[in-house]
């Protein structure tokens, strides 16, 4: 009786409670990853030439004219560079105040790819889910027959295919921009590391 309520259960879901939730993964995906490229693409300067003016203008005593240099530049590696030269900063206090931007900068530059790599996972299983309640479904029709019998199992096969093509087609470029951006992340963090240390070293 319980094992019949269950079969029951799981049988009554509708198609969409499986396709809604993965069309929603769609959207949020879409959405970090296109945030996330606008992003990149605002900050996507040449730091290391950036870096070597600044230092070269530092040792002339120019901190002034180093700090407007940075004001030019948006984003949080730059902002590294811009805190590290503040007039109000003693030189003992500089190195404190590098390794607090460098730690803000990184959690700038990773935001949202977590979300991209969950929306990855989840959508799968979510179409793999609608399989197993589409084919639990074409199994109870078998079981029940009937004249509907057929018709009942060809609609639960394909709510099985539909599913399971559904997740595949969100995971799989989820995938492919999550391995992207977690390779421009960990470019943007070693720039940082030099940008940091390159800083630390300044008088």
């Amino acid at each position: 009786m319980r094992g019949q309520l269950m079969i029951d259960f799981f049988t009554s879901f509708s198609m969409w409670v499986t396709i809604v939730p993965i069309v929603f993964c769609s959207v949020i995906s879409a959405a970090a990853i296109i945030e996330r490229l606008v992003f990149f693409r605002k900050i996507n300067y040449d730091y290391q030439n950036i870096l070597k003016n600044v230092v070269q203008m530092v040792k002339s005593n120019k901190f002034t004219d180093a700090y407007i240099l940075c004001e030019q530049y948006r984003g949080p590696v730059a902002m590294i560079i811009k805190n590290a030269l503040r007039l109000d900063i003693a030189t003992d206090e500089r190195e404190n105040e590098i390794l607090r931007s460098s730690r803000a900068a990184i959690k700038e530059i990773e935001k949202h790819v977590g979300i991209i790599a969950t929306v990855a996972t989840v959508s799968p299983l979510l179409g793999l889910f609608g399989t197993v309640t589409g084919l639990l479904k074409s199994f109870v029709a078998l079981y029940k027959g009937g004249p509907d019998a057929s018709s009942l199992l060809s609609y639960g096969v394909a709510e099985a295919l539909l599913t399971t093509i559904l997740g595949l087609l969100v995971a799989i470029p989820s995938w492919i921009f999550y391995n992207f951006l977690v390779s421009r992340v960990e470019g943007y963090i070693r720039e940082i590391e030099f940008i940091a240390n390159s800083l630390s070293q300044l008088k």
